[in-house]
């Protein structure tokens, strides 16, 4: 489907989704306190420096410094790009993703911007060409 994600809906969409859920699915989390704490998956280490918070909804590892968001946690573990990684926290949540539909995504009108610049860039290298200017020599 064709569209850009509201803003508004990937902001309720984080606070819908626990990130612990999120990242527990993936890799095995430990409780430490008030956080949750594993074997960080984007280097290899062998004492635990992954850390999840869930009261701020982020994850940080202390030895490679990687930090996020369940969305970019989804991005960079699952490999995913931006808008599938949207779907699947929406899968998660058990909501559909809503899609704008505007002049972003016109391609009537972005057809017609191209027309306007090819245009442009003839007339330019034209002048260039032509110009009497081009002709006479500076003297510096």
């Amino acid at each position: 489907m064709a569209g850009r994600i509201p803003q508004s809906f990937i902001n309720d969409l984080l606070t819908r989704v626990d990130i612990v859920d999120v990242i527990d699915a993936r890799v095995s989390l430990r409780k430490a306190g008030r956080n949750y704490q594993a074997l960080c998956p984007f280097h290899d280490e062998k004492t635990a420096s992954f850390s999840v918070n869930p009261e701020r909804q982020f994850y940080y590892c202390f030895g490679c410094g990687a930090t996020g968001t369940a969305l970019t946690f989804l991005m960079e573990h699952d490999r995913l790009e931006f808008v599938p990684a949207v779907e699947t926290l929406a899968s998660i949540a058990g909501v559909e993703v809503p899609r704008e539909h505007g002049a972003r995504n016109d391609d009537a009108q972005h057809e017609r911007l191209l027309n306007v610049l090819d245009a442009a860039d003839k007339y330019f290298r034209h002048m260039l060409r032509t110009h009497e200017l081009r002709r006479v020599r500076w003297n510096i």
